[in-house]
């Protein structure tokens, strides 16, 4: 497949060509036979940033990763339902040569699918064909792209980027890599961009698996797949993920959940780069780069002997801590400005609101911050957000001791600010101390020293405003 245009047309800007390939795809370049760009779409312009007259007389690599000028313009030879990264997305182009009696003058290459999941949404509709040619094609793509990149990793802290080099820097080896931290941290985000990242892998699989989603006796089947006759209900021969995986990236999320005996197994295939099929003797070589998450303290369930050591030494090679919300909270107006904007929410937080929002502990991180944000953007739609607004869906949580706490320090800030105008008097502040202070003894059961630490405030600060104010310290 080629065009055949002539010199004049395929060089002239202006005429149909243009217009063409303006309006018919999600992007379109031109290139000379020197791939140069002479043609730069609206569109591209769009997703790329560029303005074309930036782009024009630009070598093509400059601007797109993994194009497939360079083969075509040598072989003459269409190249279709290629997969390249615009802007840190996979996309599906076609690079089709230009020729002019005989001769090959440039190339076009246009991009009809600038996002695979956009693929993947209209093959998933055509499911109900039960076609096994759907349900592959939709199982390949998916399995290539990786839904995140290091740009969604949203912070500006110096934390975060310290974070972000150590991640950049870890993507581009080939070593086994072990993201700790809390729960709703980003561990997955960055694993996605990990694999994003590296130029070796982001083309192949990226395949996830939970350890603790699967029971035991099955997980072992999931990664590394069975032969037929395995086991009763083993009807055929079962690929696993470390096969999805090869050449690619395996994501091992919860790790720290896999039976002892699996993580053998899961040594082993580090180490040799081999593994056997459950049921089955033939070695399986496969070069799938792990990337493994936990939430929990791996060196303490060593020293408990439910987690193998020599394994943790393994995966530690490159172990990265992904810190908890609370150790960036500067970054919460960014985090909150990103969620609004990627879902189109119609709210605006007050200046006293972003504050709130950064004196709370946020025990389930930016996760919890998201659906924080999502719950404004349905209960209040077309709506300004208070201080009070964010206390009142704070202190609905189990852990509504740290909303108190936050809201009382909030009020004795703003009421000491009246105060300083002369609108409110020291009796009121002294009155919502005492309330605020009854308050969180009561969420802690009366724990002076939980209800201490959760005020910010010494054990002995306390008892002495408990006797101050004449507060019930006991159930």
């Amino acid at each position: 497949m080629h065009l055949e245009l002539s010199k004049d047309t395929f060089f002239t800007r202006g005429g149909i060509l243009d217009t063409l390939l303006d309006n018919t795809f999600d992007q379109a370049i031109a290139v000379d036979k020197d791939e140069r760009i002479i043609f730069f779409s609206k569109s591209s312009q769009l997703f790329s940033g560029l303005l074309p007259e930036q782009a024009i007389g630009k070598h093509i690599g400059e601007e797109v990763a993994n194009h497939k000028f360079t083969e075509v313009l040598r072989t003459g030879v269409a190249d279709k339902g290629s997969l390249l990264v615009l802007r840190d997305k996979v996309a599906i182009a076609n690079h089709i040569p230009v020729i002019d009696k005989g001769e090959i003058i440039g190339a076009i290459g246009i991009v009809f699918f600038s996002s695979l999941s956009t693929v993947n949404k209209l093959i998933s509709e055509l499911s109900t064909t039960r076609s096994k040619e759907y349900f592959e094609m939709y199982n390949k793509i998916a399995r290539r792209e990786s839904s995140y990149t290091f740009q969604d990793f949203i912070g500006n802290s110096d934390i975060v980027k310290n974070l972000l080099a150590n991640a950049k820097s870890a993507a581009n080896s080939n070593y086994p890599i072990l993201l700790i931290g809390e729960t709703g941290t980003g561990k997955e985000i960055l694993a996605n961009a990990i694999h994003s990242e590296n130029k070796h892998t982001f083309l192949q699989p990226f395949v996830k698996i939970n350890c603790s989603a699967i029971p035991n006796n099955l997980l072992e089947s999931e990664l590394f797949g069975y032969e037929k006759g395995a086991f009763t209900g083993a009807f055929s021969t079962k690929i696993g993920k470390f096969e999805m995986a090869n050449n690619g990236s395996i994501l091992l999320d919860e790790i720290g959940e896999m039976d002892i005996l699996l993580q053998t197994k899961l040594l082993r295939v580090l180490e040799e780069k081999e593994f056997e099929r459950v049921g089955g003797s033939k070695l399986i070589p496969t070069n799938a780069r792990v990337i493994a998450l936990t939430n929990a303290n791996l060196p303490t369930l060593c020293r408990e002997k439910k987690f193998r050591e020599d394994l943790y030494y393994r995966l530690n090679t490159l172990e990265i801590y992904v810190p908890p919300l609370r150790a960036r909270m500067e970054d919460i107006p960014l985090l909150v400005e990103y969620f609004i904007n990627s879902g189109k929410l119609n709210i605006k937080l007050k200046k006293d609101a972003i504050k709130a929002l950064m004196q709370y502990n946020w025990p389930g991180n930016v996760r919890q911050l998201k659906n924080v944000i999502n719950r404004f953007g349905v209960l209040k739609h077309n709506q300004v957000i208070g201080a009070e607004d964010v206390f009142a869906v704070l202190s609905q949580s189990p852990l509504n001791s740290f909303a108190a706490a936050h809201k009382t320090a909030y009020l004795l800030e703003a009421t000491q600010i009246s105060n300083e105008k002369a609108i409110a008097s020291p009796q009121s502040l002294e009155n919502i101390e005492k309330t605020a202070i009854e308050r969180v003894l009561q969420d802690c059961n009366y724990n002076q020293v939980a209800a201490a630490k959760t005020l910010k405030i010494a054990r002995t600060t306390l008892i002495r405003k408990i006797k101050k104010y004449n507060i019930q310290a006991s159930l």
